[in-house]
């Protein structure tokens, strides 16, 4: 009967454990994808700092000019002012558009992980039930 009973708690020992390194091994893949993608996508969001840098740059280019514009009384600068305000409206379209655009990589981690998860939980949920078998098919075996 001891023996029995120690057997028993031998196989739930190793099912266990069993269960830890499959748990563990996922955990190491899900976290190895998750660096993958957020090195690839540092790297794309790299891609726009210089264009941002750019963006910035025309941003005060065009504040000057308006400044400069402002203080001339010529008969053109009615017009150009015009001009400059339609062309501001365009970087200021464009300034949002990057900020978007950069915040895309932490997006696209969040929502990768989290299919990770889901993936891995379903997973386990199909692989568990099946472990529970086997300790049951084991209990009447030694029996």
């Amino acid at each position: 009967m001891t023996k029995t009973i120690w057997n028993l708690l031998k196989a739930l020992l190793n099912a266990t454990l069993l269960l830890l390194a499959l748990c563990l091994f996922l955990g190491w893949q899900l976290f190895a994808s998750a660096r993958g993608v957020s090195e690839d996508l540092g790297k794309i969001s790299a891609r726009f700092t210089p264009i941002h840098d750019q963006l910035q740059t025309i941003n005060t280019e065009v504040a000057d000019l308006n400044r400069s514009l402002t203080e001339s009384d010529s008969p053109d600068s009615a017009e150009m002012r015009f001009r400059l305000a339609r062309l501001e409206e365009q970087l200021s379209r464009i300034n949002e558009e990057t900020d978007r655009m950069s915040a895309l990589p932490a997006q696209v981690v969040t929502t990768a992980v989290e299919a990770a998860v889901q993936s891995i939980t379903a997973e386990m949920s199909t692989r568990l039930p099946r472990l529970q078998n086997c300790t049951t098919k084991a209990a009447t075996l030694l029996n």
